[in-house]
């Protein structure tokens, strides 16, 4: 009884001193493409006095789980009058949509997208502003490699507008990463553990 236990205390050791082979390296950069409607290009939306782009993240690695910034989006008031800063309201065009491409190249190369429709104004106060992303889907995967976007209770990202004082200004796009191990690692260990049950039925006879 005593050498079945020591077997099965090594065993969960072995488990256990595996655990940070199963974390991953995830490695990915990203791009944002408008579209849909009139004022809307690959690289912007242009309504009244007002224009919203996408900065996209550099490729970046990432340990695995973590929470990840996708870029961001980047509103701007182009009024000139009067100084620079009172852009007044104005409703993004209905049609409009957004699509968000994930391309990664570790632990394995794909590229996948999040696409939804854009909705709400910007008004010249930001906290009257109603602008918004809404995705189809919030939860996308690459080999292996799950990506799950930062909403709110209805499945939105909402849009800061430009601050008066502050033009221009961004809305980071957030998701929580979590990679599968690589069955290498776990056939490992299932290899390591499950290789102890002869002994401990030999022992036990």
């Amino acid at each position: 009884m005593k050498f079945t236990k020591a077997v099965l205390l090594g065993a969960a050791a072995v488990a256990m001193g595996s655990a940070p082979m199963l974390a991953q390296t995830v490695t990915f950069s990203t791009a944002g493409s408008f579209g849909g409607a009139a004022g809307c290009v690959a690289s912007g939306c242009t309504f009244g006095n007002y224009t919203l782009t996408y900065i996209g993240a550099a490729s970046t690695a990432y340990a695995s789980p973590s929470l990840v910034d996708l870029g961001s989006f980047s509103a701007t008031c182009t009024a000139t009058v009067p100084n620079g800063t009172n852009c007044g309201t104005a409703s993004v065009p209905v049609g409009a949509t957004f699509t968000l491409t994930v391309t990664q190249t570790t632990p394995g190369a794909g590229t996948q997208s999040f696409t939804g429709t854009l909705a709400g104004a910007f008004t010249f106060d930001p906290s009257q502003s109603s602008m918004k992303w809404t995705p189809s889907s919030s939860v996308l995967t690459i080999a292996g490699v799950v990506y799950t976007l930062v909403t709110d209770n209805s499945g939105n990202i909402n849009i800061v507008a430009p601050n008066p004082g502050a033009n221009p200004n961004a809305t980071v796009v957030k998701a929580n990463i979590v990679a599968s191990p690589e069955p290498s690692t776990v056939a490992l260990m299932a290899t390591g553990i499950f290789g102890l049950v002869p002994l401990i039925r030999r022992r036990r006879k």
